[in-house]
């Protein structure tokens, strides 16, 4: 037994050198790290808040162990923080990296409040001093926003809200009965997970197209690399209209990422609720627009991708006009993107009228055009759809006239009609596409619409159904 011993005691020795070669620590300046990054970029912040974290990779190497410290640039005075092997700090010493081992470095930012309106750089770099005396680098950038913070803010006096900042919206901004909140173009609303823009009053907010008015969430950051979560759902509440509210006005707005649009609760249909045009209402966990016994006037506007559905309408007076209502949730298998009935929640809304025109209705289903009320009164509905690409299994309903029906044997049909098909990415796109049904099909209101909700002119006959006209 003895020479066995003495041969598992010879080959014993390489694995045991091996394993001692990892905790050799040279300060030789020939070995130096590296890094899966050389500069972290982090999403645009506002300032006085503290960023997700973004991260890289340090790696040795080298067949040897090194030893070395990770200092702030800009030391203790920097709006970068790092924490590397579970220690954060503007410096920290005594990091030790053996052979073919690695670290991973986290960094975070929170950029000072300024007073500056406008985007600004931050930028740093972490210094990694190796005791060889070699110095390596990983450069950090971010860009800052200021903006207005909103806790809980009840407006009760007519207030104009301008677009020199951002506004944050921690938990609600509400508008008081008799009062009126008026945006100017360009304002920006980031509201917060939950919150929500409660108008009991009213509201003027009239965009421009260069200068939209926006209601999204707050966070900037991604949920994923390439996926931020400004284009999720879900990420704030949505606008209400209560009761009271009457004579509200939005123009060039863009409402997206919340859990629902618009809600527009009952108020009668002797004055109008809300006129809203060349605006977008997307991507929302119910519906984009839910009015309930009122009166709404919408046009050349996106109503798209509602979790629940798109335009949701219990009873009242409602007029579509050059509108763009498609249902492709990339996150919910949606209800019909259209929806009529004469109840809400066990009350009664008599349908008095529901009018579509050179409009776009489509989504998944093989019926988007739904008209639920009572069978007493179903012959008599008043609704209509002319001149409008429309998705529907009851083509022969006396109340379609100039329409096209959606077919599955076109080239086209459902999100086949949008460029870039909306169900290839999350950033849906709905221009249209050269081969759509929808083109040429509307009527002569283009002269009262001459351009689209891109600022696309239409011609005086034969436009586009729809809120965009086609541009090769």
């Amino acid at each position: 037994m003895r020479p066995l011993i003495k041969i598992l005691s010879v080959l014993a020795i390489p694995a045991l050198l091996s394993c001692q070669d990892e905790w050799i620590f040279s300060a030789d300046s020939r070995y130096s790290l590296a890094f899966s990054a050389d500069t972290v970029k982090m999403d645009t912040v506002f300032t006085g808040i503290a960023s997700a974290s973004a991260g890289f990779m340090v790696y040795n190497p080298n067949d040897v162990g090194l030893r070395l410290d990770a200092v702030m640039g800009g030391g203790t005075a920097s709006p970068f923080r790092m924490n590397l092997d579970g220690e954060g700090g503007a410096a920290i010493t005594g990091l030790e990296i053996p052979a073919g081992d690695s670290l991973f470095c986290f960094v975070s930012v929170n950029i000072p409040s300024t007073d500056d309106p406008s985007l600004f750089h931050a930028f740093d770099s972490i210094r990694f001093v190796m005791e060889s005396g070699n110095v390596q680098c990983v450069r950090l950038s971010a860009f800052g926003q200021n903006a207005v913070r909103i806790r809980g803010r009840r407006i009760g006096s007519d207030t104009v809200l301008t677009a020199r900042l951002p506004y944050i919206i921690y938990d609600s901004l509400s508008v008081a009965p008799g009062a009126t909140l008026t945006l100017q173009p360009g304002v920006q609303f980031y509201f917060h997970r939950g919150a929500v823009l409660d108008i009991q009053g009213r509201i003027i907010a009239r965009g421009s197209a260069d200068s939209m008015i926006v209601m999204r969430g707050d966070r900037l950051d991604n949920m994923v690399a390439g996926l931020p979560y400004d284009l999720l759902s879900g990420e704030w509440g949505g606008v209400l209209l209560g009761s009271n509210s009457y004579g509200n006005v939005m123009s060039y707005c863009d409402i997206h990422g919340g859990e629902w649009g618009i809600k527009a609760d009952s108020a009668g249909m002797e004055d109008t609720k809300l006129s809203m045009s060349s605006s977008i209402i997307h991507n929302v966990n119910g519906n984009c627009l839910e009015t309930t016994g009122c009166r709404v006037y919408i046009a050349n506007s996106q109503i798209t991708n509602g979790g629940h559905g798109c335009v949701d309408m219990a009873g009242g007076v409602s007029e579509f006009t050059f509108c763009t209502i498609a249902a492709f949730s990339l996150w919910h298998l949606a209800d019909q993107a259209v929806r009529l009935s004469d109840s809400r929640a066990g009350s009664s809304f008599p349908l008095e009228g529901a009018t579509f025109r050179n409009c776009i209705i489509t989504g998944r289903h093989s019926s988007e055009f739904v008209v639920d009320v009572a069978d007493s009164i179903r012959e008599t509905a008043a609704y209509s759809v002319s001149n409008s690409l429309l998705m529907v299994r009851d083509t022969a309903d006396v109340r379609f006239s100039g329409v096209e029906f959606e077919n599955t044997r076109n080239k086209a049909y459902g999100a086949s009609n949008f460029v870039n098909n909306t169900l290839s990415g999350y950033a849906s796109v709905f221009a249209l596409d050269s081969l759509s049904t929808a083109r040429g099909i509307a009527d002569s209101l283009s002269v009262v619409w001459p351009a689209d909700l891109s600022g696309v002119p239409r011609p005086p006959s034969g436009a586009d159904a729809g809120c965009y006209q086609y541009k090769p």
